[in-house]
């Protein structure tokens, strides 16, 4: 698989929020956006389909989730 570099300028609050989530995690920041796109990369399709939606089950209860991420 090849690779691009990509370098990303974000705020510091959401850096450091990210630099948290990654050492609870026992990962990196950018082992985390990694996740992160590649989520975007599988929810996207489903806010162009008018005929799928994106649910959500915690505690017994089914909620809808509504993507609106781009």
């Amino acid at each position: 698989m090849t690779r691009t570099r990509y370098n990303l300028e974000i705020p510091t609050k959401t850096y450091n929020k990210l630099k948290n989530i990654a050492k609870q995690e026992k990962t990196t920041i950018a082992e985390l956006l990694r996740r992160a796109t590649r989520l975007l990369l599988f929810v996207r399709p489903i806010k162009e389909d008018p005929d799928a939606y994106l649910l959500i089950e915690r505690g017994g209860e089914i909620q809808q989730i509504v993507v609106d991420l781009i």
